[in-house]
């Protein structure tokens, strides 16, 4: 029998910058800056560790951008391994077979290892969406959660918890929040994506200092909210 789906705690956002990558270098820099002057200290940086299937994109040891990531002293977690499946489409998993699939996040987990000297904590697919056998091979390769659309798995007692709505704007100009209005006006849990050029294109900074200033939310990581859930 399956364990029931537990909430997350109510005014709680789970918040991440998506598409770590040397790519978005000046962006997730100015980003960072944006949200600590927000007042928020607790997030998820989901890092692709080949953006594109472009080696440029790829980390290395030792290199500014690497060693500025690991100073945040934040989570660290893979976020697929290009983003993209050979047809130019953003969410990578879908059409995957389970060993195509393994074998990529065995590929991210190791270029992640030598670049930060640490293995990744977590596994967060592209979009939050993979099927349910990518969950349990990121069980199988020793990942201490993954997150499938609004569910966080946690494998080390196979608990799941779940928020009331995602956000995700993928640096769109718009944002849709349509499906979260309810959730935000009865102060439910979210879930919330930051891409590395929203600051440029659209007000998703904006809403996040509403839901802090004015609605009262607090803003953390995959990690911690799963290290205060006991």
């Amino acid at each position: 029998m399956r364990n029931a789906v537990e909430p997350v705690e109510d005014n709680t956002v789970l918040l991440s910058i998506h598409d770590i990558s040397p790519v978005h270098e000046d962006d997730i820099v100015r980003t960072y800056d944006l949200l600590t002057n927000l007042g928020i200290s607790s997030l998820t940086l989901l890092v692709t560790p080949f953006y594109g299937m472009k080696k440029t994109n790829s980390f290395s040891r030792g290199s500014l951008f690497s060693e500025f990531l690991l100073s945040l002293n934040l989570e660290i977690s893979l976020h697929g391994y290009s983003h993209f499946t050979k047809s130019g489409s953003m969410n990578e998993f879908s059409g995957l077979t389970t060993e195509k699939a393994k074998s990529r996040m065995r590929d991210g987990i190791s270029i992640i290892s030598n670049s930060f000297g640490k293995k990744p904590f977590g596994f967060v697919p592209p979009f939050w969406e993979s099927p349910p056998r990518i969950i349990k091979t990121a069980k199988e390769l020793g990942f201490a959660y993954a997150v499938e659309r609004t569910n966080l798995h946690r494998f080390s007692d196979s608990r799941t918890f779940s928020a009331g709505a995602n956000i995700i704007s993928q640096g769109r100009r718009t944002i849709d929040t349509e499906s979260a209005i309810f959730e935000i006006e009865l102060g439910g849990a979210l879930q919330i994506a930051v891409h590395p050029s929203d600051y440029r294109v659209n007000d998703l900074l904006d809403l996040l200092a509403d839901l802090k200033d004015r609605q009262d939310y607090h803003f953390i990581s995959y990690r911690d909210y799963l290290s205060k859930r006991k």
